[in-house]
């Protein structure tokens, strides 16, 4: 089933804040927890710590990415670049949105940013203009699609939880996607 992603974000704030105001408590992105790590739906396996560290990590992967993918709209000098970071702003969207409502679901809680590698890396891409910056951008993003689908793979041989690894399978597919996108892009700067 597909659903359109543009619209998963507002509703998961909608499902926050009605799930806020029944009384629960909340997270600090103003979703209510899981009742229980177990779940109550049939066949939902609690998440292991591996589902938990890969959910953590390809959350922050994802802030970082669209943050970084924001600054290629804006200052990317190859029309490439400026595409490419338009994708990764509307594709790691879609995903952590996903990825959130899941976590939620779930009782994992996610970092509320990216990691202080990634914001460093973020700030150097903020300093650097025309070239240069593509450049830099292009070669990110080519280190953290390689690092993220590693990661990813690796949830997907050693997760337990259906759910969450079905959500990995879903990105590294994404990811791949971006990777191809990426290498084509440094091939034409």
């Amino acid at each position: 089933m597909t659903i359109q992603r543009s619209y998963l974000l507002p509703l998961a704030l909608a499902v926050a804040t009605a799930t806020a105001g029944c009384g629960q408590a909340t997270t600090g992105a103003g979703m209510a927890p899981a009742a229980s790590p177990q779940g109550s739906a049939a066949g939902q396996v609690a998440p292991s710590d591996q589902d938990r560290i890969w959910m953590k990590k390809i959350h922050r992967d994802y802030l970082a990415e669209k943050l970084a993918g924001g600054l290629a709209e804006r200052k990317g000098a190859a029309a490439a670049v400026r595409e490419l970071g338009a994708k990764l702003v509307t594709a790691h969207a879609e995903l952590d949105a996903e990825l959130t409502q899941a976590a939620a679901r779930l009782g994992v809680e996610l970092p509320a940013a990216p990691s202080e590698e990634q914001e460093k890396a973020g700030k150097a891409l903020e300093e650097a203009s025309g070239k240069d910056f593509d450049k830099a951008f292009l070669t990110a993003m080519r280190k953290r699609h390689a690092t993220a689908m590693g990661q990813t793979r690796t949830e997907i041989k050693k997760g337990s939880s259906p759910e969450v690894k079905a959500m990995a399978k879903s990105a590294l597919q994404v990811m791949r996607h971006h990777s191809l996108l990426t290498k084509k892009a440094l091939e034409e700067s």
